[in-house]
């Protein structure tokens, strides 16, 4: 059996930046939002999220899986280094033996959380890596996605473009090799219906609809992403959308945790391990 973990959302520092809020604010963010947040005394930096990651990579360790995928929001604050040095201390823990991927969240590749521009695509290129890329592993093609850019391309011409035509030519040299591919990314492309309004949480339907043509033409059995920090199982046909919790600040029922997806003769199957509070 093959079996790879998906952690998205560690956000290193969420707590803190959620702290302190009066009963009015925690209800509207309820109301207005769909955001559950909880009335806790105001903290600084980030040890509460750290110890949920943490938590996180001893459960990966002890079930040794054959890949681990960081799927975005790797911190809460994209200008702050010192959050960047903690999540890297606590991601070298990570058994040597796992593969780690990474994906990138609009926490680490957008100045201001939302949009990216140049500068950010370099500085994250710079520490990470390419931010779309395609690879083989195990019995799977894996297409991991700039869901960021797909989100708001408007400061960085061409890379939406680019980064379409590259999953499609993706997509296709999969199927010839029949390997069944899945997608990686931090925004869900849906959370309960292939064409629900656009909000803060999917992505846009312009480029939505582009992407799940892709999907459907080429029999993309999954996709999996984060940034809801909730969990949700949505379907377009035979296509699975999966959004798992939040490794660190739930925003919702679900409690901290991470995706165990195992792949053997019977196909794909997925579970949400949760972590001990």
């Amino acid at each position: 059996m093959y079996r790879f973990a998906f952690l998205a959302d560690m956000q290193l520092g969420a707590y803190a930046t959620f702290s302190g809020m009066s009963p009015d604010e925690v209800a509207r963010y309820a109301t207005e939002l769909g955001m559950r947040v909880e009335a806790v005394p105001a903290v600084a930096g980030w040890e509460w999220d750290a110890r949920r990651y943490a938590a996180a990579v001893a459960a990966v360790n002890a079930i040794s899986p054959d890949l681990v995928v960081i799927g975005g929001d790797m911190v809460d604050d994209p200008n702050s280094e010192d959050q960047y040095d903690e999540f890297r201390r606590i991601t070298s823990t990570i058994d040597s033996d796992i593969p780690i991927r990474f994906v990138p969240g609009n926490h680490d590749i957008a100045p201001d959380t939302i949009v990216p521009t140049p500068d950010s695509l370099a500085t994250y290129r710079e520490a990470y890596g390419d931010d779309y890329y395609g690879f083989d592993h195990g019995p799977l093609h894996f297409v991991a996605l700039n869901t960021v850019v797909i989100d708001h391309p408007e400061l960085v011409p061409g890379e939406w473009e680019a980064q379409h035509a590259f999953l499609e030519q993706e997509l296709i040299d999969a199927g010839r090799r029949e390997r069944p591919a899945v997608l990686l990314g931090h925004h869900p492309l849906f959370l309960r219906d292939a064409g629900e309004p656009d909000d803060y949480w999917n992505l846009p339907l312009e480029r939505r609809r582009v992407i799940l043509d892709l999907v459907r033409r080429h029999r993309v059995p999954m996709a999996i992403a984060g940034h809801w920090h909730r969990n949700s199982l949505a379907f377009d046909g035979a296509f699975e959308m999966v959004t798992t919790g939040a490794v660190g600040y739930p925003l919702g029922v679900d409690p901290s945790g991470f995706r165990i997806v195992e792949v053997d003769g019977d196909g794909i199957t997925h579970r949400y391990q949760t972590l001990d509070r």
